[in-house]
């Protein structure tokens, strides 16, 4: 028997084989001996017990690997680990390693500091551009990439400038929902990216817009800051 001590159990675990061919119990019990186990014979021939403490079933299991005349030894070991595995109790957390001991200090934000926070959306539609001589006159379609950005002023106390939830529920109701997967031409007159965007701007005017760019490709882009301001 091994000379390692069991943590918790007083006994060493017994697990019980069966039909183990007599030409595989020599090879057995050297691997039991060689794992601190002990294998005992019993009355009914190819039925043995192997004993052995947990940490010793494990290496007996290891060696079992690369046997496969052992094959059902090895699963009988396997059964036996899981069973001790579920019964084991858990271990007490040690409180210290994971509550909340300190938080860094309050950031100093400059009064005024104003953010831009941004949002991307896409959708698929089709259009042609009636005033355009080219392959874009025309039908065709696109995946169309739609970026808000808003300007707003930082809370100091929350850290936020503009909740991102907000961005998306008038976007998407007022724009996605209505351009997606239709003939966007029966909703905006030539609808090329500029006018697309600058269309897209008028539904979302009450929010503090800073700009809107429309992506008709992955590469080609425009952006409107909105209407011109009279000086």
């Amino acid at each position: 028997m091994s000379n390692s001590e069991p943590c918790s159990q007083q006994n060493p675990e017994l697990v019980a084989l069966h039909h183990v061919g007599a030409e595989s119990t020599a090879l057995l019990q050297r691997i039991a001996a060689a794992s601190g186990c002990r294998l005992y014979s019993t009355a009914e021939p190819g039925h043995h017990v192997l004993a052995g403490w947990p940490d010793n079933l494990v290496r007996a299991r290891t060696a079992l690997l690369g046997e496969p005349a052992l094959t059902s030894v090895r699963e009988s070991v396997e059964c036996a680990l899981r069973r001790l595995d579920a019964e084991l109790p858990l271990q007490a957390t040690d409180e210290s390693r994971v509550k909340l001991t300190t938080v860094a200090r309050e950031m100093s934000v400059p009064t005024g500091t104003t953010m831009l926070v941004s949002r991307e959306f896409s959708f698929d539609a089709a259009h042609n551009l009636p005033r355009y001589h080219g392959k874009c006159e025309r039908l065709h379609g696109h995946t169309f990439k739609v970026r808000i950005t808003v300007k707003a002023p930082l809370d100091a106390w929350s850290g936020m400038a503009f909740d991102f939830h907000h961005l998306k529920g008038p976007v998407e109701e007022r724009v996605v929902k209505v351009l997606d997967h239709t003939y966007i031409n029966e909703t905006i007159a030539n609808p090329s990216a500029e006018f697309m965007a600058a269309w897209i701007w008028e539904q979302l005017k009450d929010l503090p817009l800073h700009e809107v760019t429309v992506w008709e490709t992955p590469t080609c882009s425009v952006t409107y800051n909105g209407p011109c301001k009279s000086v």
